[in-house]
């Protein structure tokens, strides 16, 4: 059972619950076809990997967190923190954040009050001041999922808090074989959210070349 590696240090809006409590599934298994196939773990900004910057930033503030990607990432990941793999591999996001959500089930970290999961990709550069930022939503959102839009209205799924129970339920209700090759989208229908406007700049990711310029982001070596 994965267990907080140091004291919450997010900034909880007033009046937060006890079921905002915070467990994560992060996505690092993409194939980085448009990055010429690059481990998008191991790229690097700022002297450390995007893998680094996401667990320490998880780390700091308490999260228990699966990470879902290969098995040449267990060297990388801090004590305490969970790995786990879709079946069968590259399965897509759907798939992915399934397979996450039924480790943190497995580990005992959605129990009778699950919280919120927060669902993100390693390819987001900057997480720390996303996770503040989506930790402030809580307080308009309620009972509801928080899953922001960007500039142009596309809801940005891998940068969001899910309840807990109703993601458990669908992650049990959908099959591997359902999930496969799915956007994410499905493993959330019938989830009632926000979808705040992320400001400029923040959950900005690494798809492209042009991308990894414009982030000061680079391979290893």
């Amino acid at each position: 059972m994965t267990t907080p590696l140091s004291e919450p240090a997010l900034q909880r809006p007033e009046g937060h619950r006890e079921a905002d409590r915070l467990t994560a599934v992060l996505l690092a298994g993409g194939a980085g076809r448009r990055l010429g196939g690059a481990d998008k773990a191991r790229l690097r900004r700022d002297g450390s990997t995007l893998m680094q910057h996401w667990t320490e930033a998880l780390a700091q503030r308490g999260v228990p967190t699966v990470v879902v990607g290969p098995e040449s990432l267990r060297a990388d990941l801090p004590a305490g923190t969970l790995l786990t793999r879709e079946d069968p591999p590259l399965g897509g996001p759907a798939a992915a954040a399934r397979a996450g959500v039924l480790a943190l089930e497995e580990a005992g970290l959605l129990t009778e009050r699950p919280g919120r999961v927060l669902l993100a990709a390693v390819d987001v550069v900057d997480p720390v001041p996303l996770l503040d930022w989506l930790w402030a939503q809580l307080d308009q959102a309620g009972q509801r999922a928080v899953i922001p839009q960007d500039g142009t209205g596309a809801l940005q799924h891998l940068a969001s808090l899910i309840p807990g129970c109703p993601l458990r339920a669908r992650a049990r209700e959908i099959t591997a074989q359902e999930a496969e090759g799915r956007p994410l989208r499905i493993l959330l229908e019938g989830i009632d959210a926000l979808h705040p406007t992320l400001p400029e700049g923040l959950g900005a990711d690494v798809d492209t070349p042009e991308d990894a310029r414009r982030l000061h982001v680079h391979r290893p070596g």
